[in-house]
């Protein structure tokens, strides 16, 4: 679905905005790269040179309750109702180029607990739908709760490697900070696995990646390796 959504947005993207209604310009010029989306509201800022670390956000959503609040308070909603059979539909998509040498993130979500009781989640992803997989008959499976999809910017320039596809640390690395129980919990049951991996790659012991072990697919044997050495 990555591949598809790209592919969408690199044709929608080609030509710039004009006056369009629903536009909201803010306290600075219109981007001269805004997009020409027939949107419903669009919110545009040009951040200028200088600021010093200065926090400055394009639109901005701010919700307090009360302590004793009843109500269910989301401060952002969004529903998409799809019955297209065409098309890469999403609810929400975010987009983040970068072009300088800074740090970018494609998405931050950050929960902060001042109690340390009750329930806290950083991140909750609910995958439900209807009946059985077609695993079996379609030699795969199209329903996924999480994927994470590694390519190169806008399919151009070599091949590009990603240092880490999922990465569980504390604040800055240090210990002090934090810990966890589990680093990886599954508590459903698996049908097939609960952990599959491509056959001939390894998995690491310890951070240096030295020992090892892996399954090789075209001996059909499993051996545990320091560095590129059978240790059995």
């Amino acid at each position: 679905m990555r591949i598809l959504l790209c592919s969408t947005i690199l044709c929608t993207l080609t030509s710039f905005a004009s006056a369009q209604t629903g536009y909201f310009q803010g306290i600075t010029p219109r981007p001269a790269d805004v997009y020409a989306f027939p949107a419903s509201l669009t919110v545009t800022r040009s951040a200028p040179g200088g600021g010093a670390g200065t926090l400055v956000p394009a639109l901005y959503t701010h919700v307090t309750t009360d302590a004793d609040a009843r109500s269910l308070e989301w401060a952002n909603l969004t529903i998409l109702n799809n019955h297209s059979n065409y098309g890469s539909n999403v609810a929400v998509y975010a987009q983040a180029n970068k072009f300088g040498n800074g740090p970018t993130w494609g998405g931050v979500l950050e929960a902060q607990d001042h109690t340390g009781t009750g329930a806290l989640w950083g991140l909750e992803i609910d995958a439900f739908t209807v009946g059985p997989s077609r695993f079996d008959q379609i030699g795969g499976g199209d329903r996924i709760g999480l994927g994470v999809v590694v390519g190169r910017a806008q399919g151009q320039g070599p091949k590009a490697t990603i240092d880490y596809g999922m990465w569980i640390l504390p604040t800055g690395l240090k210990d002090s900070e934090a810990d966890v129980n589990f680093g990886v919990m599954v508590s459903t049951n698996c049908r097939y696995a609960c952990y599959a991996m491509r056959g001939g790659n390894k998995l690491a012991w310890e951070e240096s990646a030295q020992i090892t072990s892996k399954f090789d697919p075209q001996t059909g044997s499993w051996g545990l390796y320091n560095g590129d050495r059978p240790v059995f």
